[in-house]
């Protein structure tokens, strides 16, 4: 029995890597102890935009597209909280600019109706065991040979961080040929990006696989909730205070 099956970890993601590498507290209180994080405004709006760019390109009217996503939102957010608001009117100007990048490619390939994105699997393969790494991308255009994921952001970025990096890998190792790109859009301008080789990143985060199931063979999750290095003041807390201080005393 491997440190995963041991904690009955069935997979991971680039996002619970990069986590690991970044927090290992919160990764211990999210994967072992059940912690259960807030989804804030702006992940959500980054949803709706994809939403809405993916019925436009698909033919629904872009007018449309965009008042489905904001009702979408509304949903999910109260109207009138000061950071939410902000965060709804990113919608039709993040879509539009989107569109205006994407539309040139055709329309995109169907995405199973059971998920709201394309599901893609790869393994990491340690001899002995190895354990399924997922992601969900966002667009497939097979007429170009183009995957791409859609990152919304009030800062565009000139070079991919390595969390996005590894992500990257992940889809270019689970899709063969095809090129994958990030496109990062804010309300204001757009950038495509595709930083870091696939096979030196992914190398990278197999070292990472390999030491969080060391780690994982030698506590159970008490014991790592005791002896994980704890940072307080880290941004992935943030929206979180309370389950920290339930979990750390902090």
């Amino acid at each position: 029995m491997n440190g995963f099956e041991k904690h009955n970890v069935n997979h991971l993601s680039a996002s619970s890597i990069n986590l690991w590498v970044n927090a290992p507290d919160l990764w211990i209180a999210k994967y072992l102890h059940g912690m259960k994080s807030n989804f804030g405004p702006a992940p959500r709006r980054g949803q709706c935009v994809e939403d809405a760019v993916g019925d436009a390109l698909n033919g629904i009217p872009f007018d449309k597209a965009v008042a489905d996503a904001e009702r979408k939102f509304d949903k999910t957010f109260l109207i009138g909280d000061e950071a939410t608001t902000k965060e709804r009117a990113l919608i039709a100007p993040m879509a539009e600019i989107a569109l205006a990048e994407l539309e040139g490619y055709g329309k995109p390939q169907a995405i199973d109706p059971e998920f709201h994105q394309h599901r893609i699997e790869i393994k990491a393969d340690f001899g002995g065991w190895h354990i399924p790494i997922i992601g969900f991308l966002d667009f497939r255009f097979p007429d170009g040979g183009l995957v791409v994921d859609l990152k919304t952001t009030t800062r565009v970025p000139s070079v991919m961080s390595p969390d996005h990096q590894l992500q990257r890998a992940i889809y270019a190792k689970a899709n063969g040929n095809a090129a994958v790109k990030f496109l990062y859009v804010s309300a204001k301008k757009a950038s495509w990006l595709e930083d870091g080789d696939p096979a030196e990143v992914l190398a990278r985060a197999k070292m990472q696989i390999a030491r969080l199931e060391r780690f994982l063979t030698r506590c159970d999750k008490d014991v790592a909730l005791e002896i994980v290095p704890h940072n307080p003041n880290s941004f992935y807390w943030r929206g979180d205070e309370t389950a920290r201080n339930q979990f750390f005393g902090t």
